[in-house]
């Protein structure tokens, strides 16, 4: 939702027109575009990984946790990823994402500026502190020592109005029967980003409408945390009935928002003419589908072209909630 509001044509690239077969080259090109990461987002996926793949399964070992260890193989895991991108492996053929831990593709390697040996240096730096950070909250991990029920990127899928939506957790245990926690860590400045509530409590939302804690008898008992792990501030979120019908009227009216340019994402469903440009100019100067975008924009079909503006399919009217709105 937030992509379609930035850029109609942004979603159309990546939501859409991205595929990674070898036999449409512009599609496989906007597949490979989807995957640029700035050093800013890269640093907060090494520490999201670091977190999964070291924190994590320490964590269930029920062993006190080496966040000297931790750190130190998060920072291999960047290094192995700078290299992987330095050597622009991922426009090698036949290389998958999914089959590659060190799969990275960084913008400053693609458009040819490269990451200096300053700029990684202050990207360790920036992942040792969040750890340090991480490592200070004792409170948050000593409960979790010893603990199989650790679930870090759990995927719950939820049918919502005709659609599938799905949430990815960072982290989500059970702090007692019919009590589940749920932690978001977040890698950017404190107040940084004012969708928080909005993630956590869809993340709230997702549990609850899937079923997944039999015991879990009311929506007050799901705690939502947000961890800000370059600041070592843990945020308590609100989770209620209340709160999750807001955000379903957030939902309905992002979905008409999405489906009033396409129903589905099947690129013979949609054309590009039908995707507004941005209306921000510094959009697209920190988009990396911007060459792509100009190339297909510059490309003259008679046919196409002639064709009248796609009229958007019809929804079916929603009653909004009565509420104020909550973000």
């Amino acid at each position: 939702d937030k992509l379609c509001r930035r850029c109609q044509r942004q979603f159309y690239f990546a939501q859409i027109a991205a595929h990674h077969s070898p036999k449409e080259p512009w599609r496989r090109e906007a597949f490979l575009l989807r995957q640029m990461k700035t050093l800013e987002l890269w640093r907060g996926s090494v520490i999201h990984e670091g977190i999964q793949h070291y924190v994590v399964p320490a964590l269930r070992k029920g062993d006190a946790l080496d966040w000297e260890m931790l750190t130190e193989q998060t920072i291999q895991r960047a290094k192995a990823q700078l290299a992987f991108s330095e050597q622009k492996r991922y426009r090698e053929s036949g290389i998958v994402k999914a089959e590659h831990e060190d799969f990275c593709a960084l913008i400053p390697h693609e458009n040819g500026k490269g990451v200096s040996g300053e700029d990684f240096d202050e990207v360790c730096s920036q992942i040792r502190t969040a750890f340090q950070r991480l490592a200070s909250l004792s409170d948050l991990w000593q409960p979790l020592l010893g603990r199989k029920d650790c679930k870090a990127e759990e995927q719950i899928w939820v049918e919502f109005d005709d659609v599938k939506i799905m949430v990815q957790i960072d982290l989500l245990f059970e702090r007692s029967l019919g009590h589940p926690t749920i932690i978001d860590w977040k890698s950017y400045e404190l107040g940084g980003d004012t969708d928080a509530r909005l993630q956590t409590a869809l993340y709230g939302w997702a549990v609850w409408k899937s079923k997944l804690f039999t015991d879990l008898r009311d929506a007050q008992n799901i705690e939502l945390l947000e961890c800000q792990v370059q600041d070592g501030v843990v945020i308590k979120h609100e989770c209620s009935l209340e709160v999750f019908d807001e955000l379903e009227d957030h939902l309905y009216r992002s979905l008409n928002r999405i489906f009033s340019l396409c129903r589905t994402k099947k690129l013979a469903d949609a054309r590009l003419q039908d995707f507004a440009f941005t209306d921000n100019p510094n959009n697209c100067e920190q988009c990396a589908f911007r060459q792509l975008c100009i190339e297909r924009a510059l490309m003259h079909d008679p046919v196409i072209a002639s064709l009248p503006p796609r009229r958007p399919p019809e929804r079916k009217a929603f009653r909004p909630v009565p509420q104020p709105a909550l973000f």
